[in-house]
């Protein structure tokens, strides 16, 4: 029954975000569709560690599809981090929220917009069961993950769909672009 709760859970989910994004997307609506996740996320039970293993060969992360739209828009992710992980300075291009399951994700937002400067360090916060970080689609943030982490990230827009996303090539320091080009596990019921 935990898979026909797992998908009755995200469906709901998923049906009030999309009504928060029908009425516009600013600062205010990501916190509500952060807050909707968080409420997700209280269902603890309904996606254990054991269900979304992390393949140590891709970098001990993995990406679990558990929604998506046929027109690529709002997608709900499951990561899964084995042990460590980083993700440099990068924007989305579309709103993004990540609410914690399982472990500790430190995320640091910048001031820097992508492409006008150096990142500099805005805020810090660590995603842990409770609570989550939201962002729009222009603000930069970086992820880091020491001890492992399942965490749910959503999006406005499927990642592979994406246009190539900004990010800070601290070796280079000089800002580039990226496409998402990692498997990513369907996992939709």
């Amino acid at each position: 029954m935990a898979n026909a709760e797992r998908t009755a859970a995200i469906a709901a989910a998923m049906s009030d975000i999309r009504d928060i994004d029908a009425k516009g997307i600013d600062r205010d609506s990501v916190e509500l569709i952060r807050h909707r996740l968080v409420e997700l996320a209280k269902q603890k039970k309904l996606f254990p560690w054991s269900d979304f293993p992390s393949d140590e060969t891709r970098d001990g992360s993995t990406l679990y599809l558990l929604s998506q739209d046929e027109d690529h828009r709002f997608a709900l992710y499951v990561q899964s981090v084995a042990d460590t992980t980083q993700a440099p300075p990068h924007d989305h291009l579309t709103w993004a929220c990540i609410v914690g399951l399982e472990g500790r994700e430190t995320n640091r937002r910048y001031a820097t917009v992508a492409g006008q400067g150096p990142p500099k360090v805005l805020e810090e916060m660590v995603v842990e069961h409770g609570t989550g970080i939201a962002f729009l689609a222009d603000d930069v943030h970086s992820i880091h993950v020491q001890g492992g982490s399942l965490n749910f990230h959503c999006y406005g827009h499927d990642l592979l769909d994406l246009p190539p996303r900004n990010y800070w090539s601290e070796s280079d320091r000089e800002w580039r672009t990226m496409k998402i080009r990692y498997p990513i596990v369907d996992a939709r019921a």
